[in-house]
């Protein structure tokens, strides 16, 4: 049986990552100098549309690329002003990390962890609010700030992380900062957007470890 294929159009009748070649084919042919190629999963695709047409040596190496940066004439309805967040967690609980990306240049801007006996949702919850604290301090207000968890963005919404997490001899200090965080979200107020990362449409969050 044939390998699946998937396909990225850069330039034709219309543009993105195509699951078959037919599709494919209806929007690049009889289209002036259009622009397309083939990959063999759907998440070198997406990067590769992200990422933009390039050549064939710039496009292998498009998974080895440390940093995920987006490419906006395929993606305008990205803010560009934004930053993404993210967490990591090996285990349920596990090691936890999590970290804040510049979207546009795919910059590390901060980075925390490991923590011991901790959870994904925990350190998305810890991300949002770092960020906010992040841009609060630095009096920037307007950026935009993307998360791919809708509970931490829930939690953050009601000021609470409603983790049932339990308390180990190794988690004090993600504890401490649960409690840090829900206290900076009952004093203060904030006016940055934080908007849930579309990844079925745009791929993998630009904070994303790679690591799935």
């Amino acid at each position: 049986m044939a390998r699946k294929k998937w396909y990225v159009v850069w330039r034709g009748t219309e543009t993105g990552v195509c699951d078959s070649w037919a599709e494919c084919e209806a929007r690049v042919k009889g289209y002036p100098d259009a622009q397309y190629k083939s990959f063999n999963t759907q998440q070198d695709a997406i990067r590769a549309f992200r990422e933009g047409f390039a050549d064939r040596d710039l496009i292998r190496a498009i998974a080895r690329a440390p940093k995920l940066q987006v490419n906006y004439e395929a993606i305008p309805e990205i803010v560009r002003d934004s930053i993404a967040v993210d967490g990591a967690c090996s285990g349920n609980p596990g090691i936890m990390e999590y970290r804040g990306v510049d979207v546009m240049t795919g910059a590390e801007l901060f980075h925390q962890g490991p923590f011991k006996d901790a959870t994904n949702n925990v350190g998305e919850f810890l991300a949002l609010v770092h960020a906010l604290a992040f841009f609060y301090n630095t009096a920037n207000d307007h950026t935009a700030i993307y998360s791919d968890s809708r509970t931490a963005m829930a939690w953050v919404r009601d000021r609470k992380c409603k983790s049932k997490l339990e308390r180990t001899d190794h988690n004090e200090r993600v504890f401490e900062l649960i409690g840090r965080a829900e206290q900076w979200l009952a004093t203060h107020s904030w006016r940055n957007r934080i908007i849930k990362w579309e990844t079925d449409k745009w791929g993998e969050i630009p904070a994303d470890f790679g690591r799935k």
